[in-house]
Formats: structure tokens, C-alpha cells, sequence
């Protein structure tokens, strides 16, 4: 079961597995996961907040129905290039991450607030033409989430190592046939005018990338309880919480292009 779930978890449990990993000063607990698991989602909810609200008061406070066209892509330049240095930012913390686990209390931190920029410019962003995008997204995650920890810790629910790898399979054959059909589809929707099929596909594949984000937030719940079952020492409490994090923020994304995507389905079949 440690071959899966999210990378950083993967790696670190790898070690701890095979004894790599002793404790030196005392052994991971449950209470300090989770206090430093919600301390680096307030940290990413609270740095998207201040980046959305900062957008919005200087550049986003424009009806979405009077943008031009400049004007729009203006606001998405500026978008990307925040989300931009920000991804660069992610890449080289997470390349750290992998390699040195006592870097994590500090990059840790530095990566949710990355994140939090990133997560900030993309939520004003889809606002401006869907109000409330980013706190359904929210939601959704939050919930899956409870979903999650109810089915672990009073379900007794546990992943197998067979479904987990029937899983991954599953991931990679439907990304390859998206590849392979996506702009297939495409050509037809062009050659007859309907794009109700495309965004009925990319809304299937959105879906089923939310499916996969709340698995791996489950995953990461198992595993955290085997890493501190195990003995893990408490070092490793910053790696376990920072796994948990990027996976709940990698399902709320997930949630974010679900919501646009079914809302390009309705307006496609609308306009149909």
C-alpha cells in the first residue's frame, strides 16, 4: 500500500518501510499531523483569500460582461504570469522536498503560500464569469474530505494494494485515451458546429480526475496512520502534513475545473 498515493507520501514511506528512517529525537504523533496539516491549509486558504481580494480591488473590479477583448487578455497575462512564478516556485520545493525531509518545515510553508498565489489568481480569475466558483469548489473538498476520514476512522474502510494498482492503470490507460480521442473529437465538433460532445467529454475526464484526487486524500489518510503506527520520528510530521495539503489543494483544483467544465456543458447543450 505504500507504492501509492501522493508522491512526497510515497517516498518517505518507501524509506520508513525499510527502516531507513529512525527515530532521533521522539516518534510522530496524530496531534501533530493534524495541527500542522491545518496550519498549512489556513496558510494556503488565507493566502488566496488576500491574493483574490488584492486582484479584485486593483485589477478583477470589472464587470465580466463589459470586458473587451484586450481587457481579457490583460487579466489572463497577468493570471498566468502570477500562477507562472509561482509553479516555478512549487517545482523547485518540491524537487527539495524529495531529497531532504528536514527541509520541509521551512519549504513547506513557502510552497502553500506559492500555492496560495496560485490558487488566489486562478479563483479571481474564473470569478470574474462564474461568482462563487472557488468557494463551491471549497466545499466540495471539504466534504470529501469528512467523507473520507468517516469512512477510514469509524467505516474501517482501507484501500487494497490490488485495487490501488488496478487504479493506477485505470489513470494512466484513460489519460492516454484522452489523448488519443480528445482532438478527435474536436475535429467532429468543428466539422458540424456542436461542441456539446467536447465539453461533455472534458466534464467526464474532470470528473473522474475528482474521483482520483479523493482516493489519493484517502490514501494519504492511510498512510499518515502507517507512518505514525510505525514510528516515524516527528521530523516527518512537516513531510506527512505537507503531502496531505497538496493532495486536498490537487482535489480542490479538480473541483474547480468539474464546476467550469459542466458549466461549458449546459451552456453548449444551450446553445445547441
Amino acid at each position: 500500500m505504500y507504492g501509492y498515493g501522493n508522491p512526497y507520501m510515497r517516498h518517505w514511506t518507501r524509506a520508513q518501510r525499510k527502516g531507513q528512517l529512525a527515530v532521533e529525537t521522539e516518534a510522530a504523533t496524530y496531534k501533530g499531523v493534524t495541527g500542522k496539516s491545518v496550519f498549512l491549509v489556513l496558510l494556503t486558504i488565507g493566502i488566496a483569500i488576500v491574493t483574490e481580494i488584492a486582484l479584485w480591488v486593483t485589477l478583477f473590479n470589472v464587470a465580466a460582461g463589459n470586458i473587451s477583448a484586450d481587457e481579457l487578455m490583460r487579466l489572463l497575462t497577468i493570471t498566468l504570469v502570477i500562477a507562472g512564478v509561482a509553479g516555478v516556485v512549487m517545482f523547485v520545493g518540491s524537487i527539495v522536498l524529495l531529497f531532504n525531509a528536514n527541509a520541509a518545515k521551512v519549504v513547506g510553508p513557502l510552497y502553500c503560500v506559492m500555492q496560495g498565489l496560485f490558487l488566489g489568481a486562478l479563483a479571481g480569475f474564473l470569478n470574474l464569469f462564474m461568482p462563487g466558483v472557488s468557494l463551491a469548489a471549497l466545499l466540495g473538498t471539504g466534504i470529501v474530505f469528512a467523507v473520507c476520514l468517516v469512512f477510514y476512522k469509524l467505516l474501517n474502510a482501507r484501500i487494497s494494494s490490488r485495487f490501488a494498482l488496478g487504479l493506477v492503470i485505470g489513470v494512466i490507460s484513460f489519460v492516454l485515451v484522452e489523448i488519443v480521442c480528445l482532438p478527435v473529437v474536436y475535429f467532429v465538433a468543428a466539422q458540424n458546429g456542436n461542441f456539446a460532445l467536447v465539453a461533455g467529454v472534458q466534464a467526464a475526464v474532470a470528473f473522474f480526475c475528482v474521483l482520483f484526487g479523493a482516493i489519493t486524500v484517502f490514501w494519504d489518510i492511510q498512510n499518515i496512520d502507517a507512518m505514525v503506527t510505525i514510528g516515524a520520528d516527528k521530523r516527518f510530521e512537516w513531510v506527512l502534513a505537507f503531502s496531505l495539503t497538496t493532495s486536498l489543494i490537487y482535489l480542490y483544483v479538480e473541483f474547480l475545473e468539474l464546476i467550469v467544465r459542466i458549466v461549458a456543458l449546459f451552456s453548449a447543450t444551450k446553445n445547441k
